[in-house]
């Protein structure tokens, strides 16, 4: 039992030094659109959270929006604070109305942040800090 006490103890200990940063990156290749976009990366409990709400957009809309509404939870600033909300027909209209090379650009780069990309920039992050 004291075995797996420590190890437990010792993965708690180093994973703690990596979630303290979040990894928040900025969508690239969307010219002249870049440096306003961002993607975070997402803990278990947010990306719980993301799907959960995105099959929430299936069952309670019919609007063909349903695509943006993700894009819209995958979107925030540099701070990592929501930027468009899905809840808001203001600013689904807005991004509908983006090339879609914008929103593609998007949801590719946040499943690249919410897999190996973000635990690699992670990694760099706790070790400069």
């Amino acid at each position: 039992m004291t075995n797996t006490t420590n190890t437990k103890e010792a993965f708690v200990n180093a994973a703690r030094q990596y979630m303290s940063k979040a990894v928040i990156s900025a969508v690239p290749d969307i010219a002249p659109y870049g440096g306003h976009l961002h993607v975070k990366m997402f803990s278990v409990r947010e990306m719980t959270d993301f799907f959960q709400r995105c099959s929430e957009f299936e069952s309670s809309y019919d609007d063909g929006l349903n695509s943006v509404r993700e894009k819209a939870l995958m979107i925030v600033d540099q701070n990592g604070k929501p930027m468009f909300y899905p809840d808001s027909r203001e600013d689904l209209e807005f991004l509908a109305e983006l090339p879609s090379k914008v929103l593609a650009a998007v949801q590719d780069h946040f499943f690249l942040i919410n897999g190996d990309e973000g635990l690699k920039k992670q990694s760099q992050g706790a070790k400069s800090s």
